[in-house]
């Protein structure tokens, strides 16, 4: 019986590290390697013999290349001289690449080539790590610029061939750089409006993050999401628009859903509203099966769990806070309660854990004095909310 291949070889970072190491895979792979001594040969031979490989980034999907180290590994394992190695290695090395761009075929699709996933990864982390935290709506340029956007419901137009406006009432030059990035940081308090240059709207909620480029080349037109945001794509069959969160991937050709993926939530919740959208795990491996959603579906993705269900739905319940409405039925207290703490920037507490569990129903208009917000809430779930210091609240019994 043949040895089953280690895990390491299905961790995406270990082809990244290959392929496009950096300082910190480099540290990565040192402390993996010291926790894993037994993998310690096998891990750097196999590193040293992709290495040798030469083509071009878009020869070979990630999937590909995975398939390819399986397939090196086992011919090391079936060589056990390793001084006879390096001339065998070559006459295969030759073949084997080339091959492989002819036999594989099906498979899960790889959305993402490796150097542009990267550079998008590595933008979000250099930036504003908690929205939350930031004094207002902050644009962060590819140059690293901040620009302040001033208005809380804040309004940036791509679409205007390389000029940005900005609220409707000033000018700038988007970087033409294939590789650019902006950020969009919208701390509590406060939405946002983008369009990108490909004329797809997204509506961003309190507390969310939004990294994209400021135009769209290749296969993919890719943006990733912290947070909440409404997604109205414009439809081009030959460029699928990918939105990546911290755990899902979500593809697109031309649509309209609302993904809500903030980090303290345990659940990823994606409602689509026309059109269809295709979901997996950013980790898949290859036998998982992508989850197709229909209209008026919910697909929730527990992220401790790693479960996903599909709920009919009414999608109205999840889209109308781009309306500055909150509608909900049958939904646990402190879901609601913490919608409406990143709305207003506020903290609210409950005296009593079994409070936030009560299910309530109803419709809020945030826009409305929040006085009266809290007088519904308190009608609906039976509770009282009481000012216990600056900006802080308690639902009371």
């Amino acid at each position: 019986m043949s040895r089953p291949d280690p895990q390491f070889i299905e961790d995406p970072q270990f082809l990244k590290w290959v392929f496009r190491s950096t300082p910190a895979l480099d540290r990565y792979w040192r402390r993996y390697i010291h926790e894993n001594p037994e993998e310690k040969e096998q891990i750097l031979e196999l590193k040293q013999r992709l290495s040798e490989l030469s083509f071009e980034d878009d020869l070979l999907l990630p999937s590909e290349r995975i398939e390819l180290a399986h397939k090196i590994l086992g011919r090391i394992r079936q060589q056990p001289q390793r001084s006879s190695r390096r001339l065998v290695f070559y006459s295969f090395l030759k073949y084997a690449a080339v091959a492989l761009v002819f036999a594989v075929s099906g498979g899960v699709a790889v959305y993402l080539t490796m150097e542009k996933e990267l550079n998008l990864q590595h933008f979000a982390n250099l930036s504003v790590e908690n929205p939350a935290s930031a004094e207002g709506p902050l644009l962060i340029t590819s140059k690293g610029e901040s620009v302040n956007l001033k208005k809380s419901n804040s309004e940036i137009d791509y679409s205007h061939n390389g000029k940005v406006v900005l609220n409707n009432d000033s000018v700038m030059q988007a970087a033409g750089e294939a590789d650019a990035f902006n950020q969009l940081v919208i701390p509590y308090g406060n939405q946002s409006k983008v369009v990108l240059a490909d004329n797809s709207v997204v509506w961003l909620n309190a507390g969310s993050r939004l990294i994209y480029p400021t135009r769209f080349e290749g296969k993919f037109r890719e943006v990733v999401l912290y947070g909440e945001a409404f997604f109205e794509v414009s439809e081009n069959r030959e460029m699928p628009f990918l939105v990546r969160t911290s755990v899902l991937e979500i593809k697109v050709l031309g649509t309209e859903f609302n993904v809500s993926a903030y980090s303290e939530d345990k659940v990823i919740q994606t409602v689509l509203k026309k059109g269809s959208v295709v979901l997996k795990r950013g980790n898949a491996h290859f036998y998982e099966k992508e989850l197709v959603l229909k209209p008026n579906q919910m697909a929730s993705f527990n992220k401790v769990s790693g479960e996903t269900k599909v709920y009919e739905v009414d999608v109205d319940y999840y889209t109308l806070w781009t309306k500055g409405l909150l509608s909900f039925d049958e939904v646990d207290y402190n879901r609601i309660i913490k919608k409406v703490e990143r709305f207003y920037n506020i903290r609210i507490d409950f005296a009593e854990p079994n409070l936030g569990s009560v299910r309530i129903s109803g419709k809020l208009d945030l826009e409305r004095d929040r006085a009266e917000v809290f007088e519904y809430l308190e009608r609906v779930s039976l509770t009282k909310i009481e000012k216990t210091g600056e900006n802080q609240y308690l639902v009371n019994k």
